[in-house]
Order: C-alpha cells, then sequence, then structure tokens
C-alpha cells in the first residue's frame, strides 16, 4: 500500500490541508475548520475515498502556538502519526521561493514530510499533556515581563514624579503584589502538570536534583525534550541551545575563533545561562571551575558557556542512571 502524506497550515480559524501521494503528487487540498469536527470528517471522508490508512499516512504540521493545539488533540484522538516539524526545517529544505498562500504552504509542508519523513518525531498523548507546561511556562513568562516593568516604574520613573510619587508607589506595589501571586500559583499548577504521570514525575525529580536546575529550567526542558525522547544526546542538545562552539574557517583567508551559532533556542540558552550565573555565586565546584580558568585568563564568557555544558551533561548522566545527582558521585571505570 502506497504511503500518504499529509500537509496542514494552521491559521486561526481554518486549516488548509494538502493530501500527496508516494511520489508527491497532490491527490486533493481542502480548507477545513480549525475544529474537532472539521478535521475528523475530512480524514474520515479521505479513508472513505482515497483509502487513507493510518498506518501508512503521516500528518506534518508546524508549531503555531495555540492556534495548532486543537488539531493535535484530534490527530492524536483519531491515533493518526503527526509530526510537529520546525518551522524553519521546512523553510531551508524548500530553498528560494516566491509567493507565499495558506494553500501553497500546505503542500510545501506535505513535500517536506514526504522528503524527510525518516526524521519524524511522532507526536504523542504524553506530549499533548507537556504542550500543557509549555503554554503554562509562556504564561508565567508573560506575568514576569509584566512584573519587571512595575518593578523598573518603582525604581527609575517614580522617584522623578514629585507628589506624585507615593500613589503610584502604591498602585506599582499593589501589582506587583498581585504579579507575584499569580506566579506561584502558575507555579504550582506547572509542579501539577508534572506530577500527573508518574514517569513524568520522576524524570522531573531527578532533573531538580541536578545543581542549578530549578522547576522553570527542569519544566523546560521536560517540554522541549517531551520528556528526554528527543535529543539522545548531550551534545545534541547543547547544539540546541546554542551553546556549543562551531569552527570559523575558510580556506587560508578566514581564521576566525570557534563561535557559538545565533540559530539556538533563545529561551532554553537564557536559563542555562542564569543556572551557571548561579553556580558562580554558590561554593560549589563549579564556582571553583570558573574561578579557575578566569585566573587562568579565559574570557569569562567562555567560561560561563562551558559551565552551561556540563549542567547539560550532568542533566543527562542523571537521566542515563536513572539516580539524583550526587557531588561525590565516582563513575566506574
Amino acid at each position: 500500500m502506497d504511503m500518504h502524506w499529509i500537509g496542514i497550515d494552521v491559521s486561526k480559524a481554518k486549516l488548509d490541508v494538502a493530501l500527496t501521494d508516494d511520489r508527491g503528487a497532490v491527490i486533493e487540498e481542502r480548507k477545513v475548520a480549525n475544529t474537532d469536527q472539521g478535521l475528523s470528517s475530512l480524514i474520515k471522508r479521505w479513508s472513505d475515498t482515497y483509502g487513507l490508512n493510518k498506518t501508512e499516512c503521516l500528518v506534518c504540521l508546524e508549531p503555531t502556538g495555540h492556534y495548532s493545539n486543537q488539531a493535535l488533540r484530534t490527530l492524536v484522538k483519531l491515533e493518526c502519526p503527526a509530526w510537529l516539524a520546525h518551522p524553519r526545517d521546512i523553510q531551508k529544505s524548500i530553498g528560494l521561493q516566491r509567493g507565499k498562500s495558506d494553500k501553497v504552504d500546505a503542500r510545501r509542508i506535505a513535500d517536506y514530510a514526504r522528503r524527510f519523513g525518516d526524521k519524524a518525531h511522532l507526536f504523542t498523548s504524553k506530549d499533548l499533556e507537556l504542550e500543557k507546561v509549555g503554554h503554562l511556562l509562556t504564561r508565567r513568562r508573560q506575568l514576569v515581563k509584566e512584573r519587571k516593568r512595575y518593578m523598573v516604574q518603582l525604581k527609575d520613573r517614580n522617584p522623578c514624579l514629585a507628589e506624585l510619587r507615593a500613589q503610584f508607589d502604591r498602585f506599582d506595589k499593589q501589582q506587583v503584589a498581585a504579579l507575584n501571586k499569580a506566579i506561584k500559583q502558575v507555579e504550582a499548577a506547572i509542579e501539577k502538570e508534572l506530577s500527573k504521570d508518574a514517569e513524568t514525575a520522576r524524570t522531573y525529580e531527578l532533573l531538580c536534583s541536578v545543581p542549578g536546575v530549578g522547576l522553570v529550567l527542569a519544566a523546560y526542558l521536560m517540554v522541549k525534550t517531551a520528556a528526554f525522547t528527543r535529543f539522545p544526546t548531550p551534545r545534541a542538545l547543547a547544539c540546541q541551545a546554542g551553546v556549543v562552539p562551531y569552527e570559523h574557517t575558510s580556506g587560508t583567508s578566514v581564521k576566525g575563533k570557534p563561535r557559538v551559532s545565533h540559530h539556538a533556542d533563545k529561551p532554553l540558552k537564557s536559563l542555562l545561562h542564569m543556572a551557571a550565573i548561579g553556580m558562580v555565586r554558590l561554593p560549589c565546584d563549579l564556582q571553583a571551575y570558573y574561578q579557575r580558568k578566569v585566573a587562568e585568563g579565559k574570557p569569562k564568557m567562555v567560561v560561563l558557556n562551558a559551565m552551561r555544558n556540563k549542567i547539560i551533561h550532568r542533566i543527562y548522566a542523571v537521566i542515563g542512571r536513572g539516580e539524583p545527582y550526587r557531588v561525590d558521585y565516582t563513575p566506574v571505570m
């Protein structure tokens, strides 16, 4: 039986869906409502009309925040193999392009699935649960950003308001207190989501045992690695986070220093950086490592980048062993 490839371009209200065969020829294109009934009815009709088989097809779509949630829930419910592909990978695979429309994008996504289906990481019900954690992390990030705005006003703007300062300080402090309460509630909700599944809860516990890894970094790692079913090696995750230096040379004229790539998961890189900064301030082996390397003349940012890598390798070590991090751990030779 021939494979079928389905590309979905997601928007707020509509899904542009393209069905292609094993040669890449478009069989049919449809625009349906971004609802459970809209996508379910289309999959059923294609099954009846074209013999679409769940075991011989792959549905591919891009992550578009909460707009793609409904389509993913439907595909998981129908047990259709679904791949949430990275938009940059799809864009790079297309090459030079002229013009853009949702209909054309659906075709291109289907073609990407056909050409690179061997790389697919199938979206599961567990991923769907972790998506909830991702949305909670996004909300927490929004609340923290909003709190920072009020704190900046308290420190920099309000002192310049003369007789209005006391009144504005009172307003801003009330907002900060309310946001602090909301942030704690979101963090409690994150922990609750991560504790629903025993295996997920155990992985989260192992992550938090690593010095420097707290609630936010651990939860973000759980989401981005699909509970460590993606990024099989610490180097793979380090590359994703943009903390691996790459050679920068060409022929005899370009001999630059190794440098990290700007194509990175910036939120993950930021969280790892804050974890490394935290370790510099605490008496521990990483603090000693930082002080030693800086004393040897290494640039501070180079040393901090190495510390980010060390944190990632420690995370993979505890996940691989299935045991909490121990400072006195000595590997078996």
